[in-house]
């Protein structure tokens, strides 16, 4: 991976959760530039592909956690904990490298698509 930050874009979607009020003026504080497309676009955000896989490795090593017991502290706490294990474990830096050098594969099938669907 390419330690050079240089002039860095910060790539999200236009999400709602991801353009909170308090969100974008950080940003602009910190003199990040956030790039811009629309939300919901999973053919841009290699995260997604990053959650998804978050998610069946927890269903996988933790099949019932949707069943612990206690109040919201406690699921809270215990599913923080069963987060940390499966990344720590399963999210290894090869992976999230693809899911980076992607990127340019991504954007090229978005633009040959015309914005219309894609493999990714």
């Amino acid at each position: 991976m390419n330690d050079t930050v240089g002039d860095p874009i910060f790539p999200q979607d236009g999400a709602k959760i991801h353009t909170a009020r308090d969100t974008m003026p950080w940003f602009a504080e910190n003199s990040i530039q956030v790039m811009e497309w629309p939300p919901n676009s999973p053919d841009f955000n290699p995260i997604e592909h990053c959650w998804k896989r978050v998610k069946e490795k927890l269903h996988q090593c933790f099949p019932n956690i949707h069943k612990t017991k206690g109040g919201p502290d406690t699921v809270r706490k215990h599913l923080a904990e069963a987060l940390n294990q499966v990344w720590a474990q399963d999210i290894e830096g090869e992976f999230l490298e693809k899911l980076w050098e992607s990127l340019p594969n991504r954007v090229a099938a978005v633009l040959d698509a015309r914005g219309w669907y894609t493999k990714y």
